[in-house]
């Protein structure tokens, strides 16, 4: 195409209507410079704009996810999916619900399995098993005993109710798990084969702590990270295919606290809560990267560490309550300082994980079950912005917390749950659904289009309900630019079918864009700025790019 030519032009590499499949098409659009255009062209360009668009067809579907282990796809307690959120008008709808054996295990999720653990009784007494279900219909596929479900008392319950404590983690054919008395198995997912194991307590003469093990395995790349509690190096990565130890490192005594992954000023790094306090090493190495050192409870410390930019958080109960490292580096060296700490039980997190959003805490600080409260917490800061106490139709109690792309998700201990946005000026309730009963003490996951949820009693259940946003279908699209003012390029973006486009079709798409078209579209660049529905189409002003070449693209948001 001539480079001064002002009319965009559109050719349609193919078109393949179906009716159990949607297509869309995406286009991309060339604005900015080119290294080879004369001064008449660009002068062409400046007061007119070149438009080059390219269409591509692909699938059109709803962001889907799997929640492989227990804090989530992002390893931060929350999903990029996004749900529905108008209940009142269109309230969820449970899919299936089934009895469970007792048990404190969140659920994971992968390929149209769900994993979870239960205690259930067998000839030869009390044992944990490992149970993969059907995610479709909850129909049990395999059940696979571990270990023996032998516990130490739990106060303020029905010890019946009691039951292995850690989620598994599942990457393709194969499950990790982990059992209350320190044993790491590998299954196959099809039908849960033993594949390895390992025993600490047997191999190493590690101790277990009060109310035993419910860390749960974190797998990252080829490493499962696990704190082993035996002999004087004991944070460990382990070879995912045969269970053999890569690195050790680290006398930290183990906690209920599951590690994390996360990266800070650019470096990848493992976090575990321990008995010494909060230590963060090399994923390869095991290095020491930094520490911050205190002394949270030996009862109770089950709160993964929760990572906003440079800050961290860490919590445990007992009167332990709330700290914050800030996280510095300088050259290759780390280093962190307490920035903040809330005392005592008014602060406390039992075991519910903080998830994060734009730098702020939501926390469920619980100095028993009848006094938990939903926070807000500012990382910078320290302080609560604000706490609310009656979540949905009560108490959140002992309650938990995750995120999607577009709302918190709060089940409480008496199983509601409850929608909430992530606003850091107040306590802000969209919508609540009773689902379950006491105790939910387990964390809700949310995968395709679902939350999975469970509890732990006498009678438990698990259970799935349909919470997937109702698409807007999107027609085939076409891009025009024109320039305003010099500086702001007018996009509009029309229906090549016809159809009008509305605002809830604006809704449903957004602008990216790269400096080259074959940048991998999660590199791509969301240009900010509303899409405004007109009579002619979506129409978006943006600034001009100043690079040499652009490109734009519209999508469909997740």
């Amino acid at each position: 195409m001539p480079f001064g030519n002002s009319k965009p032009f559109c050719e349609w590499l193919s078109r393949r209507d179906s009716g159990r499949i949607a297509r869309r098409f995406k286009c991309e659009l060339l604005i900015g410079n080119r290294a080879a255009a004369t001064k008449n062209d660009m002068r062409t360009y400046r007061n007119s704009l070149l438009a080059c668009i390219v269409l591509h067809v692909s699938m059109w579907m709803t962001l889907a996810v799997d929640w492989p282990q227990y804090n989530g796809p992002l390893g931060d307690n929350s999903s990029p999916e996004s749900i529905r959120t108008n209940w009142a008008a269109e309230p969820p709808q449970v899919l299936w619900r089934k009895p469970i054996g007792p048990g404190w295990s969140s659920i994971s999720v992968s390929n149209g399995r769900l994993f979870t653990q239960d205690r259930r009784t067998t000839a030869s007494g009390q044992r944990e098993f490992c149970v993969a279900l059907d995610a479709m219909s909850g129909t049990e596929l395999w059940a696979r005993h571990l270990d023996i479900a032998d516990y130490s008392d739990i106060s303020q319950t029905d010890r019946r109710a009691d039951g292995p404590r850690s989620t598994p983690t599942v990457e393709g054919d194969f499950l990790y798990v982990s059992t209350s008395q320190l044993k790491l198995y590998c299954l196959k997912v099809a039908d849960g084969t033993i594949v390895w194991s390992r025993d600490f307590q047997a191999e190493l003469g590690s101790h277990n702590i009060p109310w035993e093990n419910a860390a749960s395995p974190l797998l990252v790349g080829e490493l499962i990270y696990v704190n082993s509690n035996g002999g004087s190096r004991r944070l460990m990565a382990l070879n995912k295919t045969n269970g053999q130890v890569v690195w050790s490192n680290l006398t930290d005594g183990l906690t209920h606290a599951t590690p994390v992954y996360a990266t800070i000023h650019g470096v990848p790094q493992i976090i575990f809560l321990t008995r010494a306090g909060l230590a963060s090493v090399l994923p390869d190495t095991g290095a020491l990267l930094w520490r911050l050192p205190f002394s949270p409870s030996a009862t109770s410390t089950a709160a993964s560490p929760s990572v906003a930019g440079e800050y961290v958080y860490a919590s445990a109960a007992y009167g332990s309550g709330t700290w914050i490292a800030r996280v510095a580096k300088n050259g290759n060296t780390f280093t962190a300082t307490q920035s903040a700490q809330q005392r005592g039980t008014t602060y406390q997190a039992h075991w519910s994980t903080p998830v994060v959003h734009e730098r702020f805490f939501y926390t469920i600080p619980s100095p028993n079950t009848g006094q938990g409260r939903l926070a807000c917490l500012d990382a910078a800061t320290g302080m609560n912005r604000w706490a609310q106490t009656v979540v949905g139709s009560a108490g959140i109690s002992y309650g938990s917390v995750i995120k999607a792309a577009n709302t918190l998700i709060v089940l409480t201990e008496a199983g509601e749950l409850v929608l909430v946005e992530p606003n850091p000026q107040a306590y802000t309730e969209t919508a609540k659904f009773k689902i379950l009963n006491l105790y939910c003490w387990n964390r809700p996951v949310l995968s395709n289009g679902r939350i999975y949820a469970r509890n732990s009693s006498v009678n438990s259940e698990i259970l799935a309900m349909d919470v997937a946003v109702a698409s807007v279908a999107v027609p085939p699209l076409s891009i025009a630019a024109s320039t305003i003012d010099g500086a702001t390029v007018d996009l509009l973006i029309r229906s090549t079918t016809g159809e009008p486009l509305n605002a809830d079709h604006a809704n449903r798409v957004e602008l990216i864009y790269s400096s080259d078209v074959h940048t991998a579209l999660a590199n791509w660049i969301k240009l900010e700025g509303p899409l405004t529905a007109t009579d002619q189409g979506l129409r978006a002003h943006v600034p001009l790019l100043p690079e040499r070449a652009r490109f734009i693209k519209v999508r469909i948001k997740p």
